[in-house]
């Protein structure tokens, strides 16, 4: 047998009328619980008989009582009407909504030594976000490669994305203690001469470090060049020479005393930390409350750097 299909609000509505009556087995009651008139909830039967082309209840003098066709539209109505309460209970609680995610380009360093221990913040207040970090020393596409927000380290003049500096840092010389035990004493920036000397990417900044000591900056050029933060300051920890890190990144290890510094004279980088995005994005809420949160963070780093 075909049913014909009828208006899906018109239905809805009749088979709510069924499910209630057939609960009572009284139209009367059904009529109080609905709120409506009893022929109106008769005439909803009918024409939900009429529809299916069955019969629901018997009807006797006094009483009614499902047929065996009612009695199967019950049993699944009680089941189905069960289930959306129970959803648009969890929709209300907010347990049922989509996730959302947000993909967020970052170098390892950066991600490892500075967001993701802040990340719990951010998830704890925006529990139906998903995040999801995206590790490259590369300057990723954004479009191309469905990148909602990246974080990098430069200048901030890069074509085809919209930035926002975060913060900058100072760089200073560290190294691991034991190396500094088992070696020559470094009383002076010259004994520097004696170690290995760490690089990233280039000699640049150890040759700005020496000329700001006073000292020639060719004693910067020897030692090898790493173009990944992170595996700079692993490098470092692991006792292979003395790199200049960038504050921001290594607070945690100087405070752990699993990294020291053999002297105080820092050297401000030439780069930042930048916010990037896609000119042509369309505003999203996630992106919003990310970037949000970075200021926030950024803001509190800068702050506490200044104390």
């Amino acid at each position: 047998m075909e049913y014909a299909v009828v208006h899906s609000s018109s239905l809805l509505r009749q088979l709510k009328t069924f499910e209630v009556t057939a609960r009572h087995m009284s139209f009367t009651r059904a009529a109080d619980e609905l709120c409506i008139s009893q022929a109106a909830v008769s005439h909803q039967i009918k024409t939900l008989e009429d529809a299916l082309e069955i019969k629901l209840f018997k009807r006797m003098t006094r009483a009614i009582t499902l047929t065996a066709e009612g009695a199967i539209l019950q049993r699944n109505l009680v089941d189905a009407f069960g289930r959306i309460d129970r959803v648009l209970t969890q929709l209300a609680q907010g347990e049922g909504r989509a996730r959302r995610r947000l993909t967020v380009a970052v170098t390892p360093a950066f991600s490892s030594r500075w967001l993701v221990g802040r990340l719990d913040r951010f998830l704890a207040a925006h529990s139906q976000l998903e995040v999801r970090l995206v590790h490259t020393v590369m300057h990723t596409d954004l479009g191309r490669d469905s990148i909602d927000l990246a974080i990098r380290w430069g200048d901030g003049k890069w074509p085809g994305v919209e930035c926002e500096r975060l913060f900058g840092t100072e760089l200073l010389p560290v190294c691991s203690p034991a190396m500094l035990k088992g070696g020559p004493p470094l009383l002076a920036p010259s004994d520097l001469a004696h170690y290995t000397l760490l690089h990233e990417d280039s000699c640049d900044d150890w040759e700005r470090w020496f000329e700001q000591a006073g000292l020639a900056p060719s004693l910067a050029l020897r030692g090898p060049l790493i173009d990944d933060s992170n595996a700079l300051m692993q490098a470092a920890l692991n006792g292979q020479g003395i790199a200049l890190g960038r504050a921001v990144l290594i607070d945690d290890d100087l405070r752990r005393g699993t990294l020291v510094s053999p002297f105080s004279q820092t050297l401000t980088a030439q780069g930042a930390y930048y916010m990037c995005w896609r000119p042509t994005r369309s505003e999203q809420e996630a992106l919003t409350w990310f970037s949000d949160f970075l200021r926030a963070e950024a803001h509190a780093q800068e702050a506490e750097s200044s104390l």
